[in-house]
């Protein structure tokens, strides 16, 4: 698996793009967070990358990090059943700057730090973009 992190509208998505030579979205099975799209791998994927866009916003829909590290295991052993086969997760990161006043928001950021840190233990490869660029953390 392959996670991509950066701030908000820093590139990530037009970089994974490049990187795996996505040119339509056909290529590819594309899960929206932002529309709390995401789900569980099924026999119907024929697509050899899967690329889990807005994975803050979808942690927003379920702040439940026991949730999410299933749901990182799962998508890990259907990326390893089968060669070729990449899961792509995109997420921004939330977890820096000023802490939120309502305990709702520093909910969101804590458990979004928390499924980011258990998402990479998982990953072959982290990218962090920055203004387009990125930087291989592992």
């Amino acid at each position: 698996m392959h996670f991509i992190v950066g701030g908000a509208f820093q590139g990530k998505r037009k970089w994974a793009c490049t990187y795996y030579r996505i040119t339509e979205r056909k290529d590819v099975v594309w899960y929206n967070g932002y529309e709390c799209e995401y789900g569980e791998p099924d026999a119907n994927i024929l697509e050899r990358i899967v690329v889990m866009e807005g994975l803050e916003a979808a942690i927003r829909c379920i702040p439940d990090s026991a949730y999410w590290k299933r749901m990182f295991q799962i998508w890990h052993e259907w990326e390893r059943q089968s060669s070729g086969r990449t899961v792509v997760w995109i997420g921004s990161d939330i977890t820096q700057g000023v802490v939120p006043v309502e305990k709702e928001e520093r909910l969101w950021r804590d458990v979004t730090g928390w499924c980011y840190q258990q998402l990479v233990q998982l990953c072959d490869r982290v990218d962090r973009v920055w203004c387009g660029l990125a930087e291989r953390m592992k």
